[in-house]
C-alpha cells in the first residue's frame, strides 16, 4: 500500500478515488459462481469445507460479530489464531517476503533511495504479541489479507487438509463460455496515459488518483501542504522531497517518528 507520483496529461480527467479502468478486469470475464463452496456466505470461496473453517477462524471478528451474546467476543478471541502462530508458520511468512520493515540503505547510482523494504528472522512470540487484541494497528508485523491467505494454506498443508473445493477446483466458478478463462488469463492491465501533468495516486486499491492534475511539481507540493487537507497535510518541504523521490508507503510507524504518513516519513529520512 503506497502513494506514488504519476505523470499524466494535463487534461486527464479520470475521477479521483476511482480505480483506473485499465486496472480492472472486464466484467465479461466473470464466471458462473460455484454453488458448492459458499459455505454460508454470499460468494464462493474456492475452499473445501475444512479449509474454509480454518480460513474463517483466523480473526475474532470472523467468528462472532457485533451484537452477539455477552462473553462471545472473549470466546472468539480465544478461538481465533491470528495471534497463535507457531514458529514454522512465522518462518514461512519470512521466506515469502512478508513481515517486512523499512530499513536504511546506502544510495546507489541506480537507486538513490536511502531506505528499502527488508526482511529479517522473527520469533512467533513477537509476531503473536503484535497481533493480539489491543496491540495497536499499523506496525510492521501486522497481518494483512496476504498473510491470512498464506497462513491458511500453510496450515491446511501441514494438517493434510484438502484446500480446494472439489467442484470448482478452487476456481470459485465455471466458464460462462468456452475459452473464457484463457481469455481472462491473457488479459493485461493498461496504464494511464503519460503526459506533462503531476498527480498523486494511491495503490491501496488497484490504483486511483487522489489529487487534481497540476502543471508543475511545486504546484502539487503546495496542494499537499495545504492545511485544509487536515490529517493528510504535510509540510511543503516534505511534500517536495516525496515528489522528487516519486513513491512512499501510505503510512509508517517507527520509534523515531511514531505513526506518520509515508510522505512525511520519506521527508524525515531524506533530511538525515
Amino acid at each position: 500500500m503506497s502513494r506514488s507520483i504519476r505523470r499524466v496529461p494535463l487534461d486527464f480527467d479520470w475521477p479521483q478515488n476511482k480505480v483506473w479502468e485499465g486496472y480492472l478486469t472486464p466484467d465479461k470475464f466473470n464466471e458462473i459462481p460455484c454453488p458448492d463452496c459458499t459455505h454460508g456466505s454470499d460468494h464462493p470461496t474456492g475452499y473445501s469445507a475444512e479449509a474454509n473453517a480454518i480460513y474463517k477462524t483466523f480473526y475474532p471478528h470472523q467468528i462472532v460479530h457485533a451484537g452477539a451474546w455477552p462473553g462471545a467476543h472473549e470466546h472468539a478471541q480465544r478461538l481465533a489464531w491470528c495471534d497463535k502462530l507457531g514458529q514454522a508458520e512465522v518462518d514461512m511468512l519470512v521466506e515469502e517476503g512478508r513481515l517486512r520493515t523499512l530499513v536504511r540503505r546506502e544510495p546507489t547510482d541506480d537507486n538513490p533511495r536511502n531506505w528499502e523494504w527488508g526482511t529479517a528472522p522473527r520469533t512467533a512470540a513477537e509476531v503473536n504479541a503484535a497481533n493480539k487484541p489491543g496491540a495497536g494497528f499499523g506496525g510492521d508485523l501486522d497481518h494483512d489479507s496476504i498473510n491470512h491467505m498464506l497462513l491458511a494454506r500453510f496450515r491446511c498443508k501441514q494438517l493434510g487438509i484438502t484446500l480446494e473445493c472439489g467442484s470448482c477446483g478452487g476456481e470459485c466458478g465455471t466458464e460462462a463460455y468456452p475459452g473464457q478463462r484463457a481469455e481472462a488469463e491473457a488479459w493485461e492491465a493498461t496504464e494511464p496515459p503519460v503526459g506533462d501533468g503531476w498527480q498523486l495516486w494511491e495503490t491501496v486499491s488497484e490504483g486511483s488518483p487522489i489529487s487534481p492534475v497540476f502543471p508543475a511539481a511545486d504546484d502539487l507540493a503546495r496542494w499537499m501542504s495545504d492545511p485544509e487537507r487536515g490529517t493528510q497535510w504535510v509540510p511543503h518541504a516534505t511534500a517536495a522531497k516525496f515528489i522528487a523521490d516519486g513513491w512512499a508507503p501510505s503510512a509508517v510507524s517507527s520509534p523515531e517518528t511514531g505513526l506518520v504518513s509515508g510522505a512525511e516519513w520519506v521527508g524525515h529520512h531524506s533530511e538525515q
